[in-house]
């Protein structure tokens, strides 16, 4: 197998993936759920809601064929006589599945509002609501001292980036091919030699940011076993808290390495695969983590009564809340945490979290 196919197959693989995970997030959806929307018990296993899932269902697989067809003609033909463009492809293929998806997620929630108005389907209300007033000092998440060691990582980095500045080429490799060739050049400058860096620290504090939303989350314990439903959201809290951290620590060591090939020519053909592989390692380690939460039954931590305000989800996705003083809240789709977007303090976050990779690459643009 020469480079080009080796290229086409690690961005076939990766399309894949992130495929299913898209499509997986609804297909996997809870049962209680249709589009976004609740669904009692006694209509869950009906016959209009399976015509619902099922059509819907179908129309996004379609929708994946025909970006997975329309990305391979067109990259083949963008790069006709050199074996094709497999970047344009890939790109082609998730315009064209992603956005497949929205208007089809839009027709299946049309549907399943229409049928909720005509079976006037409504969320039971809890009759009470149970507060565990030390939930917080209970929780054991990972601390914000553990993030140290990613910053130490970047500090390395940098020292060694000093300690070597000399040996640095000029101009420094900034991206490689599938086969681990350099095949695009920036001047030896602060923003291309400490770019990764700056991308690091970017992304620590990204997660920083995550950690501690988790510990400001609502708990949600279920009146009939307070108890019980207690320690599973404790456990579950724990597990995303390790969960983040690990998988900054991960991201921040692969840069690190990226780093050490750009800049000391370290051997790209033993590190390449391993950095052509993160965008599918880190997908495999999300699905890892919800088989974990699943198999354990820490999914259930967040299956209670509060969950089912049809009227607090815009689209089925977004959390919009006058009312709840939370400023996170449990995702209604996947697993975790999102942000009550009513929340002044989470509009600011949302925001933050938007601005971080616009920062990096307008820093890093302006240094290079």
């Amino acid at each position: 197998m020469n480079a080009t196919q080796t290229e086409w197959l690690v961005m076939g693989i990766l399309d894949v993936l992130i495929s299913l995970t898209m499509i997986g997030a609804v297909f996997l959806s809870p049962k209680h759920l249709l589009f976004g929307l609740y669904v009692p018990a006694a209509d869950r296993g009906s016959a209009e809601v399976g015509r619902i899932r099922s059509r819907h269902y179908s129309a996004m697989f379609a929708v994946w064929v025909l970006g997975t067809v329309v990305g391979a003609v067109v990259g083949l033909w963008s790069g006709s006589g050199t074996g094709g463009s497999p970047e344009t492809a890939i790109g082609t293929a998730l315009i064209i599945q992603i956005g497949g998806l929205i208007p089809v997620w839009r027709s299946g929630r049309r549907q399943a509002m229409r049928l909720k108005k005509a079976r006037n389907w409504s969320a039971e209300k809890p009759s009470k609501i149970v507060i565990d007033l030390l939930f917080r000092q209970r929780q054991r998440l990972v601390g914000n001292g553990w993030f140290l060691i990613q910053l130490a990582i970047v500090l390395a980095c940098v020292v060694s980036v000093l300690l070597h500045w000399d040996v640095i080429p000029d101009p420094v490799p900034t991206h490689f091919g599938i086969a681990g060739e350099a095949d695009a050049y920036s001047p030896k400058s602060f923003g291309a030699v400490f770019m990764l860096n700056i991308v690091q620290l970017g992304l620590i504090g990204v997660f920083m940011l995550v950690n501690m939303t988790i510990r400001q989350a609502r708990q949600q314990l279920d009146p009939a076993r307070p108890e019980a439903s207690r320690e599973k959201q404790l456990q579950f809290r724990k597990a995303n808290s390790v969960f983040i951290y690990a998988l900054s620590l991960f991201v921040v060591v692969m840069l690190g390495l990226g780093q050490a090939v750009t800049l000391y020519g370290w051997p790209v053909s033993h590190l390449s695969p391993a950095m052509l592989l993160l965008p599918a390692l880190l997908i495999l380690a999300v699905f890892g983590f919800v088989w974990y939460v699943t198999r354990h039954g820490l999914d259930e931590a967040t299956n209670t009564p509060r969950v089912q305000e049809d009227e607090a989800w815009r689209g089925g996705f977004f959390y919009y809340n006058k009312a709840d003083p939370a400023l996170m809240v449990e995702k209604r789709y996947g697993v975790g945490w999102t942000i009550n977007f009513a929340h002044p303090i989470g509009a600011l976050i949302f925001v933050g979290i938007l601005i971080v990779p616009i920062a990096i690459v307008v820093l890093v643009a302006s240094f290079a």
